[in-house]
């Protein structure tokens, strides 16, 4: 059950067994649907380019909790 000021970045990357594609948007927990192969193929694309241009002693990543 969410609670009522919604969750905050460190009590979601502390839930247990969530689905993989789960996401936290203004303290709310949104199950994403799977990727379809074009949104895969997309992904792995703008990855590639993003590596291709990373400034020296950085990394680009892909599907990771990202804490804005």
């Amino acid at each position: 059950m969410t609670p009522p000021e919604g969750f905050t970045a460190e009590e979601f990357l502390a839930l247990p067994n969530l689905p993989r594609h789960t996401e936290l948007i203004d303290g709310g927990l949104v199950f994403v649907a799977p990727q379809r192969n074009f949104h895969m193929a997309m992904i792995d694309f703008l990855a590639a380019e993003l590596r291709q241009h990373v400034p020296s002693g950085m990394r680009a990543g892909r599907e990771m909790a990202v804490r804005i």
